[in-house]
């Protein structure tokens, strides 16, 4: 079985995912609440226009990430970008060089070097490795706000 693009995972994706389902199920509860014959309340149009707008936004980010061939855009990773996986891991982006040897990733703990885009740490581990989605902490050696990133 073949395994989905990293941007299946992306977070972005996922909240909108979760939005529509909120969103659906708003719509259920309030038809549910309509006794049947009775025509459509404000609320359910109201309702309705959420879902709708939940589902274009869902529709737009995944032909935004499928647009990418699976990269997820926004530039991809850099060289000394410090990220914190899903499993709580930190990770810095390692040395094109060593990214082009397959191994991009080092632990953050064992980089000993500042984390800059001028000084990437030694690649230890391979793309796999830091669990998806991944959130952007440090950039350049300035913080970023924990973005997360669409790869």
């Amino acid at each position: 079985m073949k395994k989905p693009p990293s941007w299946y995972h992306d977070g972005h994706l996922i909240l909108d995912r979760q939005r529509l389902a909120q969103a659906n199920a708003v719509v259920t509860r309030v038809t549910d609440e309509i006794p049947l014959g009775d025509p459509a309340t404000d609320q359910l149009h109201t309702a309705r226009h959420a879902a709708w707008l939940a589902e274009l936004q869902l529709a737009q980010r995944v032909m935004e990430l499928h647009g990418t061939d699976g990269t997820g855009g926004e530039g991809g990773f850099r060289p000394g970008d410090l990220v914190l996986d899903t499993e709580g891991g930190l990770y810095v982006r390692a040395s094109a060089e060593d990214e082009a040897r397959g191994w991009p990733w080092a632990y953050a703990s064992d980089s000993g070097v500042p984390l800059k885009d001028e000084q990437p740490s030694e690649g230890t581990l391979s793309e796999d490795h830091p669990k998806r989605p991944l959130t952007l902490l440090v950039r350049g050696g300035r913080p970023v706000g924990g973005a997360t990133m669409r790869e």
